[in-house]
């Protein structure tokens, strides 16, 4: 067939040799490769709501986990202030005090 008209483009060779082509098949070379064959094993449908669900369970689980690790932090957070506050006054209460002098004499 290229023999008799060099000019094809090599989709034109295909459409030519295979037939049109379809979104749901892609052509090469000794067959093809079906949609359905790219997108893995086939699974029951009650196997996909066994994962779906397994899925929502560990998100849910995610979320209460970082609700109450958020907590923590905000509690760790609050008690940091608390100290802060605390450190701030006793070094403004530092400030006051007279220096004591010692009065040695040298005799």
């Amino acid at each position: 067939m290229v023999q008799e008209d060099p000019s094809l483009r090599t989709v034109e060779l295909v459409e030519n040799f295979c037939g049109p082509q379809t979104r749901s098949h892609v052509f090469g070379f000794e067959g093809g490769v079906k949609a359905k064959d790219l997108k893995g094993g086939t699974s029951s449908k009650s196997e996909l709501l066994y994962v779906l669900r397994s899925t929502r369970e560990n998100i849910k689980s995610f979320n209460e986990e970082n609700n109450s690790l958020n907590d923590r932090l905000s509690t760790i957070e609050d008690v940091m202030k608390e100290i802060m506050k605390i450190k701030e006054f006793f070094t403004s209460q530092q400030s006051y005090v007279p220096p004591t002098t010692s009065s040695s004499s040298t005799e």
